[in-house]
């Protein structure tokens, strides 16, 4: 049984670049696989594992290690998400400085004034709109509403 056989794909080309997937673990089979026929899935992978290092561990020194790796990379998206970063790089840092800060309360309140212009259907002028959402903020329970500050 072959790997495309597993993955229910149809075999479109030879079958030689495809390892045998005959008692072998599925997951390590398809890093092989991807890996023969994309050469840039490795360079993916370990992007991925790279990034996720620094941000897991809040590590403003693995951030710029991060970008310094990636900064000329070969593949252009790579380079151009580190770029991304550098341009931000203070914010990158305040995210990883502030773990525990969040503009979710924020974003709520946005969501619950765009729900209610939503369902007035641009009928409602701004006297309806800030009773609207204050009547909403009084239909919350209390438990809740301290959950969420």
């Amino acid at each position: 049984m072959e790997l495309a056989d597993i993955l229910k794909w149809r075999d479109t080309g030879t079958n030689e670049a495809k390892p045998a997937a005959i008692g072998m673990n599925r997951e390590p089979a398809v890093d092989r696989y991807f890996s023969t026929m994309h050469p840039v899935f490795e360079d993916m992978v370990q992007f991925g594992v790279d990034y996720h290092s620094f941000m897991d561990n809040n590590d403003i020194a693995g951030l710029m290690e991060f970008t310094e790796k990636y900064k000329d990379s070969s593949y252009g998206r790579l380079a151009t998400f580190v770029t991304g970063l550098q341009m931000d790089i203070e914010a990158v840092k305040n995210t990883l400085l502030y773990p525990h800060i969040s503009n979710g309360l924020v974003e709520g309140n946005n969501n619950t004034i765009k729900c209610a212009k939503r369902v007035g259907g641009g009928r409602a002028k701004i006297d309806l709109l800030s009773a609207t959402i204050i009547i909403r903020q009084l239909d919350k329970d209390p438990v809740e509403l301290a959950n969420t500050g």
